[in-house]
């Protein structure tokens, strides 16, 4: 073999490997969170305009704090302290919603680990119904309730007439398959 022919070769090898280095994918060096297990939540859902009988488009938050038992990044948690903020668009009212598109949500433990997912729901009378979907991989279904012991005597009233603007929530949660997200900062 020629001389220019070996130096072709070993300067088409070296390329490759440099390409193969500078094209790793960020995500082999992305740190991710993950849980897997359960939580118990208990909040308040917003609505903006405040919900009424007459189903309409609006925007829902949900707010809420709890605790969480199962695996969190490896290691086992048992009743680990969390809060949960929740947004998403939905036609609704009283009565009945669903999303119209996935909304947005996280769970943040206390020591600042969060896990990020996107969600739908549906909800009929009182229950609602969630599937959420980690940022990266992973699924859990849900269920709340706003038929709580802090639920004042007046929703009704409200949703027949001005509307109402919050209705306490209570939600559990169980993961089907880890939730995992991407770490935005913090800890891991």
């Amino acid at each position: 073999m020629r001389a220019s022919g070996w130096r072709g070769i070993c300067l088409a090898a070296g390329v490759t490997a440099l390409m193969g280095v500078a094209l790793t994918p960020a995500s082999a060096k992305e740190k991710l969170n993950e849980f897997a297990g359960s939580c118990s939540l208990q909040g308040t859902s917003k609505f903006s305009p405040p919900a009424t009988n007459t189903v309409q488009p609006l925007t829902t938050t949900y707010d809420a704090s709890g605790t969480c038992s199962g695996t969190l990044n490896g290691r086992q948690v048992s009743n680990a302290p969390v809060e949960m903020h929740n947004v998403a668009r939905a036609n609704g009212s009283c009565p009945y919603a669903r999303t119209t598109e996935p909304g947005h949500g996280a769970i943040t433990f206390a020591d600042g680990t969060t896990v990020r997912y996107s969600f739908e729901f549906t909800s009929v009378g009182t229950e609602v119904d969630l599937t959420m979907r980690g940022e990266r991989s992973g699924s859990a279904r849900a269920h709340a309730t706003f038929l709580t012991t802090r639920t004042p005597p007046d929703v009704t009233l409200k949703c027949a007439g001005e509307g109402a603007p919050e209705v306490p929530m209570d939600m559990s949660l169980t993961t089907d398959s880890p939730l995992v997200s991407k770490s935005h900062g913090g800890r891991r």
